[in-house]
């Protein structure tokens, strides 16, 4: 990962100008991205895009919103991506929960 990316994967307060910066990005660094970032607007933003790399990046995101997660797992076009969706759905509904959350 060169600099830009390790900063931006590693970012936990995302800005505007953070969001358009990934966003202007060739899409093998937003795929690239897409896989470890934690902002869920900027993974509804990239659920979006055009290349089905990036798109299947965000599918295995365990931090995609799940509405996002959903839309992917019943709508996306490729099979891949509906996949990767269903998998990481099925992982983050088959975690255990935390004890205060009992």
């Amino acid at each position: 990962m060169n600099g830009n990316l390790q900063f931006y994967s590693r970012l936990t307060d995302w800005t505007g100008w953070d969001e358009a910066a990934v966003l202007k990005m060739q899409h093998e660094k937003r795929a690239e991205l897409a896989k470890s970032i934690t902002c869920a607007g900027l993974l509804v933003d990239l659920s979006m895009d055009q290349h089905a790399e990036v798109r299947e990046s965000v599918a295995r995101n365990s931090f995609t919103p799940l509405t996002t997660l959903n839309r992917l797992a019943e709508e996306d076009l490729c099979i891949n991506i509906q996949n990767a969706a269903k998998e990481t759905l099925k992982a983050i509904h088959n975690q255990p929960i935390p004890n205060n959350f009992q």
